[in-house]
C-alpha cells in the first residue's frame, strides 16, 4: 500500500478504517491542533491547488458554488483528506482514469466515477487518491429539486454515476469542463449548463427554502417548533424532509448545530469554548457524543486526521462563498 500524505498525524495504516478516538480533555490542545494543521497546509500548498467560485446570480439560492480541487502528492503516495456533511455535489474528474476513493462512516469505500454526483451526507466522507484535479458543483436543496425528480433521500450518504441519475448530458458538460482554457473558464460553463437544466422552478420551492432559513437559525430546538414555524403537521414533515433533503428533520437540525458549534469552536481561539458551544447541547460532553455520530471520532482527533485542503478550504469558503461549509451557507435567494 502507497504511504499516506496528508500533512498532518495521520498514518498509512488508518486508511479506510475508523481509529479508535483518544480524548485529551483540553480545549487548548484541540485550537493547537488546528492551528499546526493550518501551518503544515501552507508548508505543502505548492502540491495543492483550491479555487472557488460564486455562481451567476440567476442560481443564487440553487447553486452553493464551484470549486476544482487538485493535489499531486510525492511520487509513491496517496493524498488523503476529507469532506464535511454537506448537501448534493456534481463533481468532474478531469483525467477520467484518475483513481478516487471515497468512503462515508462504516460504509464500504468505493471509487469515485468520473462523472459522479455526491448525496447529501449526515456524516464525513474520507477522501483517498494518487493525484489528480477535479471540479464540482455545490447542489442546494432547492437546485436539486429543480434538477431531479427523484427522491434525496434514496441519495443519502452515496457517491453515483451522474448520468444514471441526471442522464447523458452531464456527460457533454464533463467534456466541456474538461477541455477547459484556464480556471476561470470553470464558472462559466456550469452557469450555462445548470441554466439550461434549472430553468422551471419547483412547486414546493418556497417551501424547502423556509426550511433551510428555519434550519439555519440558532433558535431552532426541536423538530416540533420546525412544524409549527412551517405549519405542518409532523409526519408531513418527515416525509418532505426526507424527498427534498435526503433525511429526517432531526437528523438535519443536529447536524446543522453541529457544524455551527465546531466551526465556532475552529475559529474561536482558546478560552471560547463556552460560547462556540451552541446553546441547544446539555453541556459539551453532549457536543462530544454528537461528534462520535457526524465525524465517526472526537474533534481532536479528526484535526489530527483531516488533511491540509480540507483546512485551506475553511478560510477559502468562508471568504469567497460566504460560510466555511456548504451545509450552512444561506440557500433562499434565486
Amino acid at each position: 500500500m502507497a504511504e499516506q500524505w496528508c500533512g498532518t498525524k495521520a498514518r498509512a495504516n488508518r486508511w479506510m478504517s475508523r481509529p479508535e478516538p483518544v480524548w485529551h480533555g483540553a480545549f487548548l490542545q484541540f485550537m493547537s491542533i488546528a492551528t499546526h494543521s493550518h501551518a503544515d497546509g501552507a508548508k505543502l500548498s505548492s502540491a495543492l491547488q483550491m479555487e472557488y467560485w460564486k455562481p451567476t446570480a440567476q442560481l443564487e439560492g440553487l447553486i452553493s458554488g464551484y470549486h476544482l480541487y487538485s493535489v499531486k502528492p510525492p511520487e509513491g503516495r496517496t493524498h488523503r483528506d476529507v469532506f464535511q456533511p454537506a448537501w448534493f455535489n456534481l463533481r468532474i474528474l478531469i483525467d477520467p482514469d484518475t483513481h478516487w476513493q471515497v468512503q462515508f462512516d462504516k460504509h464500504e469505500a468505493q471509487r469515485v466515477p468520473s462523472v459522479s454526483l455526491f448525496g447529501p451526507s449526515s456524516t464525513v466522507c474520507w477522501s483517498e487518491s494518487y493525484g489528480g484535479a477535479v471540479v464540482g458543483a455545490g447542489i442546494t436543496p432547492a437546485g436539486w429539486a429543480r434538477l431531479s425528480r427523484s427522491s434525496a433521500a434514496g441519495l443519502a450518504n452515496r457517491v453515483v454515476a451522474a448520468r444514471e441519475v441526471l442522464g447523458t448530458s452531464v456527460d457533454a458538460l464533463a467534456q466541456q469542463l474538461r477541455s477547459y482554457a484556464e480556471p476561470q473558464d470553470i464558472p462559466q460553463i456550469f452557469d450555462q449548463w445548470f441554466l439550461k437544466h434549472m430553468d422551471e422552478p419547483h412547486r414546493d420551492e418556497q417551501l424547502i427554502k423556509q426550511l433551510l432559513s428555519a434550519l439555519l437559525s440558532p433558535n431552532l430546538r426541536s423538530v416540533s417548533q420546525l412544524a409549527d414555524e412551517l405549519g405542518l403537521m409532523s409526519r408531513t414533515l418527515e416525509r418532505f424532509c426526507l424527498k427534498a433533503f435526503g433525511f429526517p428533520p432531526k437528523v438535519l437540525i443536529r447536524r446543522t448545530r453541529f457544524l455551527r458549534s465546531l466551526h465556532a469552536l475552529i475559529r474561536g481561539g482558546p478560552g471560547r469554548r463556552a460560547l462556540a458551544i451552541d446553546a441547544g447541547y446539555t453541556d459539551y460532553s453532549h457536543f462530544i457524543r454528537e461528534a462520535h455520530q457526524f465525524l465517526g471520532m472526537k474533534p481532536t482527533q479528526f484535526l489530527e486526521e483531516c488533511g491540509p485542503m480540507f483546512l485551506r478550504s475553511l478560510d477559502l469558503r468562508q471568504a469567497v462563498l460566504g460560510a466555511p461549509a456548504q451545509a450552512l451557507a444561506e440557500g433562499t435567494k434565486t
